[in-house]
C-alpha cells in the first residue's frame, strides 16, 4: 500500500536538489496519498468499535442471566401459587428468559466475527503505519542533513526583495512531517492496545461459548423438560449458570484492566 522507502542518499543526492531546482514543487516532499488513505481507514476502524459492541452485548447477556437463574423454578410451588397459577407464570418467565439469552448469545457470536475481522484490519494497518513511519523518519533526516550540508541552497540574500524562501518552506515541511510522524507513532500504540483488548475479549468469549454455553444450555433444557425437578438437578444447573456468568464477567474485566 505504502510506496517503497527511498534511501537517505537518494533523497539528498537526487530528490531534494531537483525540488530546489524547481522550488514550487517543495510542497510535494514527503507527500503520500497512501498515508492519507491509511489514516482515514484507521479513523473509520476505530469509530466502528467492534470490540466495544461485543463487550456491550456480553454485558447485556450478563444482565439477562439473572432472569434465567435455575432457582426461579426450583422452589416447590405453595398452595397459593398453585391456586393462582403463579408457579406456571414463573416457569413461563424462565422459558422466555432462556430463549432471550439464546438470541443474545447468537447475536454476540456474530459480533465476535466482526472483532476477528477488525483484528485482521489492525494487523494490516500496523504494518502500513510502521512502513510509513520509517519513510517519514528517512525524509526528515534527509531534509535536515541536506539543509545542514548545503547552507547556501535556497537561501535568499540579505536585503533581497524575494518573498519565496525555499529553505524556510522546507524547514516548515520537515516540522509538519515530524508532527505526522508523532501521530503515526501514537496511532501504532493505540492500535496495539486496541488489538490486545480485542484479543483478550475474543479469546475469553470464544472459550466461554465453546465450553460453558453448551453445558449451561443442556442443564437449562433439562430443567424445562423434566417433570420432577430434583435438588441435585437444580444444583448442577445452578453451578453451570454461575460458571457461565463468572466467565462472561471475566471477559468484561479483561477489557477494563487494559
Amino acid at each position: 500500500m505504502t510506496k517503497p522507502v527511498l534511501s537517505l542518499d537518494d533523497l539528498k543526492a537526487r530528490i531534494l536538489p531537483e525540488l530546489f531546482a524547481n522550488p514550487s514543487r517543495l510542497g510535494e516532499y514527503g507527500a503520500s496519498e497512501d498515508s492519507k488513505l491509511a489514516i482515514d481507514e484507521l479513523s473509520k476502524l476505530m469509530e466502528t468499535g467492534a470490540a466495544s459492541a461485543l463487550a456491550d452485548k456480553v454485558a447485556e447477556i450478563l444482565a439477562k442471566m439473572t432472569d434465567a437463574s435455575p432457582e426461579h423454578i426450583s422452589k416447590p410451588p405453595s398452595f397459593m401459587a398453585r391456586m393462582f397459577g403463579t408457579d406456571v407464570e414463573r416457569t413461563v418467565k424462565y422459558r422466555f428468559a432462556r430463549h432471550r439469552l439464546e438470541e443474545l448469545i447468537a447475536d454476540a457470536e456474530g459480533m465476535a466475527q466482526g472483532v476477528q475481522d477488525t483484528l485482521h484490519s489492525i494487523d494490516r494497518l500496523i504494518g502500513v503505519h510502521s512502513q510509513d513511519t520509517e519513510r517519514l523518519r528517512t525524509l526528515i533526516q534527509a531534509g535536515r542533513e541536506f539543509l545542514l550540508e548545503n547552507p547556501s541552497v535556497g537561501a535568499v540574500p540579505e536585503g533581497a526583495m524575494e518573498f519565496d524562501r525555499p529553505r524556510e518552506r522546507l524547514a516548515r515541511k520537515l516540522a509538519n512531517l515530524g508532527t505526522l510522524l508523532a501521530s503515526h507513532e501514537l496511532s501504532i500504540n493505540q492500535m496495539k492496545l486496541t488489538k490486545a483488548q480485542a484479543l483478550d475479549l475474543l479469546d475469553r468469549f470464544n472459550e466461554t461459548v465453546s465450553v460453558l454455553v453448551p453445558v449451561w444450555r443442556q442443564h437449562s433444557l433439562t430443567l424445562i423438560t423434566t417433570k420432577h425437578i430434583s435438588p441435585a438437578l437444580v444444583a448442577e444447573a445452578s453451578q453451570a449458570h454461575q460458571a457461565l456468568m463468572k466467565s462472561l464477567s471475566a471477559s468484561l474485566d479483561g477489557i477494563s484492566k487494559h
